[in-house]
């Protein structure tokens, strides 16, 4: 069995592509070389905050094998998981069944370059996908802006980023503060209730095993109930 990474140790869009098709396929060879690429424990914003959340409809952006799905689904959720590749997604549909949560999960592979489902959901979530500096990458303002117009009333917009990236990162994905995410969304969340925006730094462990730090830019808005 192939040791596992960190389920944080990387993004699922990391740099973005002018080339979508070769983007998902780096990414399908990715998983393919392995028995699973990541740790297979959520994320660790997820069940800090979300744990309290009452379930409803939830959205995961950048799946990959579906921890966060899991988690969601085991939480009383139901949860729809995009990502380019198809061995993660296959894994992810597995897992659900095996855990008897397959009536609560659908996994989609799907380029989120191409527009997110209508919708609208009570929760979407978006982990490590960042884009990167190169013309023509994924914009992840852009694509959380999006994401806010899914968030049904009283609904939550959840993600975090790298701040700062760890050492081990070769592929130099951008980077956001998380008041650089908070003001770039503010047209497409307008009133919004900001429930987190912050920078949190904590140990983290590499995919060979080293040891470092890592900040990252946790973001968690809120849409306001409906009017009556």
């Amino acid at each position: 069995m192939t040791q596992p990474h960190q389920q944080h140790s990387d993004s699922h869009c990391d740099a973005g592509d002018r080339d979508a098709g070769s983007h998902a396929s780096r990414w399908e060879e990715r998983y393919a070389s392995v028995d699973r690429l990541w740790s297979g424990r959520p994320n660790d914003w997820l069940p800090e905050l979300a744990t309290g959340w009452s379930p409803g409809t939830a959205l995961e952006i950048g799946c990959g094998e579906g921890a966060d799905v899991l988690w969601l689904a085991e939480h009383g959720w139901r949860v729809t998981g995009l990502d380019l590749s198809a061995t993660a997604v296959g894994r992810l549909n597995r897992r659900a069944e095996r855990l008897g949560l397959a009536s609560r999960v659908t996994g989609r592979v799907h380029d989120v370059g191409t527009g997110l489902p209508e919708g609208p959901f009570d929760l979407v979530t978006s982990f490590y996908v960042h884009g990167g500096p190169e013309e023509g990458s994924l914009d992840l303002v852009a694509l959380l802006s999006d994401a806010a117009a899914r968030v049904a009333p009283g609904g939550r917009l959840l993600t975090a980023v790298h701040a700062v990236n760890p050492p081990w990162h070769t592929h130099h994905a951008r980077t956001y503060t998380a008041g650089e995410l908070v003001a770039g969304l503010a047209g497409a969340t307008a009133g919004w209730e900001v429930v987190v925006a912050e920078e949190r730094r904590r140990r983290a462990t590499g995919p060979d095993g080293q040891e470092s730090s890592r900040a990252d830019a946790v973001v968690c808005l809120r849409r306001p109930q409906a009017s009556v």
